[in-house]
């Protein structure tokens, strides 16, 4: 395991899924909370007029990530004010886990317990006809983060699915209805 702080998530099979999933959005602002390698903050750039990133992660990596996105060391999207993004997308630490050892692959019990706070947080900073798109792992409670939506009042599809031969991922958009 990696000091604290200086874990950083290499682009893998989700982050393409999920960068394909976003390649229909554009315009407006968007927000990638844990922005990792920067590939998904790329990959907005030439579709959005804001482009901002959060991580936990070194001011070095974050200067590497940045391209022409904002970049800010911070814990999901703490310190953004509400209603603030058009568009807020995440690829959380989703595999279950009983302790968070690995901040980039560990998302609590069932999974989800990691991206239920970055949801919670996404929902604040989102304007009230934004969306939310989110990478899953079939590893982790599928059907116990989709219960947390509805049960928030929350409309929630999926967008794109990919299996791979250990594991399927899941995108999903979140809206308010």
């Amino acid at each position: 395991m990696a000091p604290e702080g200086t874990e950083t998530y290499l682009p893998s099979e989700d982050t393409a899924l999920l960068i394909r999933a976003l390649s229909g959005w554009g315009s407006g602002s968007v927000l990638e909370i844990g922005f990792g390698s920067g590939a998904v903050l790329q990959s907005l750039l030439t579709r959005f007029s804001l482009v901002v990133g959060t991580d936990i992660t070194s001011p070095d990596r974050a200067r590497m990530a940045k391209g022409s996105a904002e970049v800010v060391l911070a814990d999901r999207a703490s310190c953004f004010r509400e209603g603030t993004f058009d568009l807020v997308a995440f690829n959380p630490p989703y595999l279950p886990s009983e302790a968070i050892r690995d901040r980039t692959v560990d998302g609590g019990r069932g999974g989800i317990e990691v991206p239920m706070s970055f949801l919670d947080d996404a929902l604040r900073v989102l304007k009230a006809d934004g969306r939310i798109v989110v990478l899953l792992s079939d590893h982790g409670d599928l059907r116990g983060f989709v219960s947390h939506c509805i049960g928030l009042g929350l409309s929630i599809s999926e967008a794109a699915r990919a299996a791979l031969f250990y594991e399927s991922l899941v995108v999903y958009e979140i809206r308010r209805r």
